[in-house]
């Protein structure tokens, strides 16, 4: 009996010992920890990983190797995925918190401050704060808040690859729509920065298809000597005094008149322009790529307005009116309250001279919100655009017509509104500032009375046409 007492004790002294040394760790758990407190972070490490390899779900195992890894060896990585697994054990997820601020902060602050020293004169203290921004991103990766600093280091080096890259993060991480906007803001800079490069290189060419191409039935001989110069043969007809004909060797054109008129165009064979599109493809590239932006952003928010003018404006660029069109077709009938695509559609059709539709489109958005002013104008502009329109071919059609006027006639009252809402809107603002009436208005107003002038003179209204021209004279006297 008392041997099988000794025996039980033994057995539950074995237990104990089994069970305490378990819970005092490994030999690795327990030399890692020694190797810390002496400050041999390296073979602490090392350890501490031999022992998370042996027991996975030592999760204080893995704290410990994440805070050596990232406290004192600054192998930020390497502390992200050990603290990855002792997130798992939950116990630690405050620790592991604080750490990754504090040293998130640090490198924050340190970018920060060489940001103070950068310039145009110190572009290196720009390299140093994304040095340590991205030490930063490291540390902390699940934040967008640290491109944001980026995305200003990046702006004041000019690397516009990394701007875009950090500001396309952020919109993937948050959906921010303001930083995305940025980035479609940037390809569509640098596709008006291309366009413009390429009218430089190529203006004079341009001008000349310009000129050429405007010069067709209806255009006055004084209009074509001021684009192209006298004719190498002029040939008059002996029967009709009043015919001749001009020939520009140079285009293989030749060109009949009547009197004042062209009546007739002939190109031998087409005129090559020696103009180098290089810049133009370039540029449409860029504008597609903003257009990509903006839908995705549309995708999101429908109702950004500031967006979808954006959008259009983009697709205008790149030469893509047809399918901005049937997008916002489209969001007419899913919307058909909302006033700024009926007003965008209104545009896109003005664009390719669809003046009927497009008005159609303006009058639906005044009905959405009569206070809505943008869109006074643009019907204005709309009717006299195809007054302008149904000028010119009667013109090339040697047709003395008159029914343009009709259309001069409806832009009027819409112009006038607009230019009635401006004036108010500058009294207004000089009630607060105690300036002139007219010093609140700018040169965009005057060429609405300027515009007003011209179709009053046109529909033969001189009394009125002399006193809009005078409004317009006020204005740019004082205009800002």
């Amino acid at each position: 009996m008392k041997n099988n007492y000794t025996m039980l004790i033994l057995a539950i002294l074995a237990i104990m010992v089994i069970t305490l040394g378990f819970q005092c760790g490994s030999p690795e758990f327990t030399g890692a920890k020694v190797q810390e407190q002496n400050k041999n972070f390296t073979e602490a490490a090392r350890l501490y990983e031999k022992e998370v390899q042996k027991n996975p779900a030592n999760y204080e195992a893995w704290f410990r190797l994440g805070r050596v890894k990232g406290v004192e060896l600054r192998d930020y990585e390497g502390m992200n995925e050990a603290f990855k697994e002792a997130k798992k054990g939950k116990i630690f997820s405050n620790d592991i918190h604080t750490i990754r601020y504090q040293f998130w902060a640090m490198h924050i602050n340190n970018g920060v401050a060489y940001m103070k020293h950068a310039s145009a004169d110190s572009m290196e203290y720009f390299d140093k704060a994304i040095k340590e921004y991205k030490t930063s991103l490291k540390i902390w990766p699940d934040t967008s808040l640290t491109y944001h600093y980026l995305v200003a280091a990046y702006k004041g080096k000019n690397d516009i690859d990394n701007m875009i890259a950090s500001l396309t993060k952020i919109w993937e991480m948050d959906k921010d729509k303001e930083s995305y906007k940025s980035v479609g803001r940037i390809y569509s800079q640098m596709g008006l920065e291309k366009k413009d490069q390429f009218k430089a290189e190529n203006a004079e060419q341009l001008k000349l298809q310009k000129d050429l191409g405007e010069i067709d039935k209806g255009s006055y001989k004084s209009d074509v000597m001021s684009a192209i110069g006298a004719p190498d043969i002029n040939k008059k007809d002996k029967k009709n005094p009043k015919k001749e004909e001009w020939t520009y060797n140079k285009y293989a054109m030749t060109l009949t008149f009547e009197g004042e008129r062209v009546t007739s165009k002939k190109m031998a064979k087409p005129y090559v322009f020696k103009i180098d599109s290089t810049k133009y493809f370039e540029a449409v590239n860029n504008f597609n790529k903003a257009v990509i932006i903006f839908e995705k952003i549309k995708a999101v928010d429908p109702k950004d307005n500031e967006n979808l003018n954006l959008l259009l404006q983009a697709y205008y660029e790149a030469n893509r009116i047809q399918e901005a069109t049937e997008a916002f077709k489209l969001a007419v009938v899913n919307e058909p309250g909302n006033k700024m695509n009926h007003y965008i559609l209104g545009l896109l059709h003005r664009t390719v001279e669809n003046y009927n539709d497009a008005i159609s489109e303006f009058n639906e958005a005044v009905k959405i919100d009569p206070t809505f002013a943008d869109v006074y104008f643009d019907i204005a502009a709309s009717y006299y655009n195809w007054g302008v329109k149904i000028k010119k071919a009667a013109q090339e059609a040697g047709d003395e017509s008159m029914a343009y006027k009709e259309k001069f006639q409806s832009a009027l009252p819409w112009l006038e509104k607009v230019a009635e809402l401006k004036i108010k809107a500058a009294k207004d603002a000089a009630a607060v500032s105690k300036k002139d009436v007219y010093a609140e208005l700018k040169n965009e107003d005057a060429r609405i009375w300027d515009t007003i002038g011209t179709i009053y003179a046109l529909l033969g209204q001189a009394d009125k046409a002399t006193k809009a021209l005078d409004e317009a004279d006020k204005i740019k006297k004082f205009a800002k």
